[in-house]
């Protein structure tokens, strides 16, 4: 029989066992004196203990007294090996005197029994609390060691288990209090901005009232008392009036012929408050008071208000408030509307009917149309503060010449009217930053000294740390202040630290990182289908404009990768597999013949497509292949915009030809219409895959979808690369190709570890779709116009120094420098004015600002450059 410790006894000879049979032997029926005499005359079988049960009892003992052991020393934190090793030496040492352990058995009495059961049962016990068992612990239990030992891994998973979730409660509690402190400060921030807000608006309400003059005097209160071509009809009646005539003439003498009011007269009797005034006769404050009425022709001189000092509106054309910029400071957020009209005077209600004319219904009076126009502008003003998008109706009014404002589908807040400047301004003739090296933090000047000990040396970069953004602005670490108008180099269409993407990217890094493309995910098809759809309704890739044909909808695949220069190596490796398609499907030969001449690529000038090895062999700028040549052989550079060459370029021996509709790095130089039309006729003639770079330009940076959507099908190319603004900083880039190309890509012919990850669509599929709506292309196709407004007039100010035309479109444009060396001085001299400049190519400056940029930012940074050229003059 197994008895639990590893001891084999024979059936029945047990402990239990013996001490029943010794029991069984007590007759209840039986006297003492009787039962005493059975002992004496007959003792039973089993009267004593043998020896095997002795023995047993014995190493049971050693075994407890090993089992104590071991668990003090798992309470003391030792480990394994060395609990085992210490019980193992313990063992040992109780085997050898076993006999030391239990009684003999020599020296027990029969009675004895009953004692070695009693103790052994409270044992059980004991070692029963010990361990937390059951009350009805058997001995097997405790000497189970299989049984121990997953006790023992349960109770190491259920501390580990209780560790775990204080860890993570205390991490949840940490994340919760930082989000507090966030959430609390920002509110305190917003509060402090408002109240700042609120302090300014009194501040400005008591200059304006300051400047305002004084509100003309009643007719009443400056008449003789015997006149009455005027009657004060808030005191007297025509009725009562009349009466006291007849009662002061000494004669019964007909009362004089009382005037028909005229309706201007008669609209203003009818309101309840005439000319700011109440009928008690007190004065309304300036803040609720109506601007006057127009008063008869012979009572305007007295009442009309003087010009304002210092003015000659007769000599000197009106002037936007605060264009003196070298006396008046920086103007704020909230300044940058118009305010409301200052009087009623027909002075300026002509000035302002010539901006913004409203016509005038029947039965309307001046004074009505006037209070009309300052509430509609003191709603606009207050929408205006609070509204995202500050402007949205552009009305752009320059002496000689007024521009058509863009139509918009929606009205944000504003009929606000801009005025072009008539001269540069002459506010950032001075830098305002200094770079010098002793004004830079130890902190900069560490992370400076770090990156050149440990970055390669492949940028330029100037002598200041970045710390962090808001829209299109950024502070560095020493607090100076910048208006990005670079945009991370065209990649930040949303301006930096997006609220919407930066939810995004935590939403979906907390569920989905990154899988490969292996498997399936949720967001890179529905980005696919997002880019499909918009092109196809919007216009691109051999769609026209608003087709709505089912068919269509299917006739374009996607590849996604990681970068621009990713999307056009894709691009150019899917060309070359057409071509090769194409020639051995025209020629009868293998696709993977080494012998197929139709592999040569065209490009052309100033064109930049990337870094590596493949779209560097199509980037022909000089600077950026000779220290790597050999490059890639058979490719062709062609020149922009030049009919003549494309014969010759294009042959059938061509299997791509990669353009940029509007260059980036090359001088924001455009491809026309005209170009583009004879490009794709060329390549359809030699069965030649056009492939257009859209990686700057696209994405409505030139105010549609891609650079060539609005122009005619048959300028629309087969393959479009996209990448810097889709992701609004975070790396992803993508292929879109017509479905008669992408059936030649079979599974394993390209292909990407990281391109099309779950957090890239995602934050792909946010910003398209906050880019590709309405509203927002209507704001920013107004605020491009109005940028290329100032921009367009540079070069009639500055002629010695710009070249006559700007280039580009939409927030993709560049000025032309007649000096090579101008654009990198004039970059540098806008940094130290506190606006980021690109240069492009050899002769331009480019500006690629954020695509929803107000217009108090446009014209900090048309200023800046204005200043900046004007320093470049001298």
């Amino acid at each position: 029989m197994y008895n639990g410790i590893g001891l084999t006894t024979p059936r029945g000879s047990g402990t239990n066992g013996y001490v029943m049979r010794n029991l069984s032997a007590l007759r209840v029926h039986e006297t003492a004196a009787d039962r005493a005499a059975a002992w004496d005359v007959a003792p039973p079988k089993y009267r004593e203990p043998d020896e095997a049960i002795l023995e047993h009892e014995r190493k049971r003992k050693v075994e407890v007294k090993c089992l104590e052991l071991q668990l003090q020393l798992e309470d003391d934190g030792l480990d394994e090996a060395t609990i085992e090793t210490r019980v193992d030496e313990l063992r040992t040492t109780l085997n050898k005197d076993l006999a030391s352990l239990a009684p003999s058995a020599k020296k027990l009495k029969p009675s004895d029994t009953h004692g070695i059961a009693a103790a052994k049962k409270a044992e059980l016990d004991k070692m029963a609390r010990a361990l937390g068992t059951k009350s009805n612990y058997t001995e097997g239990d405790a000497f189970d060691r299989e049984k121990q030992e997953e006790n023992k891994m349960r109770r190491m998973v259920e501390r580990e288990e209780r560790e775990r979730k204080r860890e993570e409660d205390k991490t949840k509690w940490l994340e919760q209090k930082q989000k507090w402190e966030a959430d609390k400060k920002e509110r305190d921030r917003l509060r402090r901005r408002e109240e700042d807000r609120i302090r300014r608006e009194k501040e400005e309400t008591g200059r304006r009232k300051e400047r305002m003059p004084p509100p003309p005097v009643p007719a009443f209160r400056d008449r003789p008392r015997d006149y009455r071509g005027e009657r004060d009809r808030r005191s007297r009646s025509p009725r009562r009036e009349r009466d006291a005539r007849r009662r002061r003439s000494p004669s019964r003498s007909p009362p004089p012929r009382r005037r028909s009011p005229s309706p201007v007269q008669s609209k203003r009797s009818r309101s309840p408050d005439r000319a700011g005034y109440r009928r008690s006769g007190s004065v309304t404050p300036p803040s609720r008071r109506s601007p006057p009425p127009a008063l008869p022709h012979r009572l305007r001189e007295r009442s009309e208000s003087p010009p304002r000092r210092g003015r000659d509106r007769s000599e000197t054309p009106p002037r936007r408030r605060g264009r003196d910029r070298s006396e008046s400071p920086p103007r704020k957020d909230h300044e940058l509307s118009p305010p409301p009209p200052r009087d009623g005077s027909d002075r300026d209600r002509g000035r302002n009917a010539s901006l913004s004319p409203r016509p005038t219904g029947r039965g309307r009076s001046t004074s009505s149309d006037s209070s009309m126009s300052t509430s509609m502008l003191s709603t606009a003003r207050l929408a205006h503060l609070s509204s995202p998008l500050p402007v949205t109706r552009l009305q752009i009014l320059a002496r000689g010449s007024s521009v058509t404002p863009l139509a918009a589908p929606r009205r944000y807040a504003s009929n606000a009217v801009f005025e072009l400047p008539t001269s540069p301004s002459t506010r950032y003739l001075k830098p305002i930053y200094d770079f010098s090296a002793h004004t830079q933090s130890s902190a900069t000047k560490n992370t400076i000294s770090l990156g050149d000990e440990y970055l390669l040396p492949v940028y330029a970069r100037p002598p200041f740390v970045l710390s962090h953004g808001r829209g299109s602005w950024v502070w560095d670490a020493d607090g100076r202040k910048f208006l990005d108008f670079s945009a991370g180099i065209a990649v930040n269409a949303l301006g930096h630290a997006d609220p919407g993407v930066s939810e995004v990217l935590q939403k979906q890094s907390s569920t989905l990182l990154h899988t490969s493309n292996v498997y399936y995910n949720e967001w890179a098809p529905k980005l696919a289908e997002l880019l499909v759809t918009l092109t196809n309704k919007e216009g691109g890739l051999g769609y026209a404009a608003g087709s709505t044909s089912s068919a269509a909808k299917q006739g374009a695949k996607v590849f996604f990768a990681n970068s621009g220069t990713e999307a056009n190596e894709g691009a150019l490796k899917i060309a070359r597999k057409v071509g090769k398609d194409r020639w051995a499907a025209a020629t009868g030969g293998k696709v993977d013949d080494s012998s197929c001449p139709k592999t040569r690529i065209v490009c052309f000038e100033n064109s930049f497509h990337g870094r590596s090895m493949g779209a560097l062999s199509v980037t022909s700028t000089e600077k950026y292949q000779i220290p790597f040549r050999p490059l890639i052989p058979g490719v062709s550079v062609g020149k922009l915009n030049d009919l003549e060459c494309l014969q010759r370029l294009i042959t059938d021996d061509t299997c791509a030809v990669i353009v940029e509709p509007i260059q980036g790095e090359g001088g924001a130089a455009a491809a026309t219409e005209e170009w583009l039309r004879a490009l794709r006729k060329r390549c359809d003639e030699t069965g030649t895959v056009l492939i257009f770079d859209e990686i700057q330009c696209g994405l409505y940076r030139t105010g549609n979808l891609w650079a060539h959507s609005a122009l005619p099908i048959d300028c629309h190319p087969d393959v479009i690369t996209m990448a810097k603004p889709l992701g609004n900083g975070y790396p992803i880039g993508a292929v879109l190709l017509r479905d008669s190309l992408a059936s030649t890509m079979t599974p394993g012919t390209h292909g990407t570890t990281f391109g099309g990850s779950p957090t890239a669509c995602a934050v792909g599929h946010h910003v398209l779709n906050r880019l590709s709506d309405r509203a927002f292309v209507t704001h920013m196709k107004e605020m491009s116009a109005y940028m290329n407004s100032r921009l367009e007039v540079l070069p009639k100010w500055f002629s010695t120094i710009l070249q006559p035309h700007v280039r580009g479109r939409g927030f993709i444009r560049g000025l032309g420098f007649n000096d090579v060396s101008h654009p990198g001085v004039v970059v540098q001299l806008a940094r130290e004015r506190g606006v980021f400049l690109l240069t492009a190519g050899k002769d331009a400056v480019r500006l690629v600002p954020s695509l929803n940029v107000n217009k108090e930012e446009v014209d900090m940074a048309m200023d800046v450059l204005e200043g900046c050229l004007s320093s470049l003059r001298g």
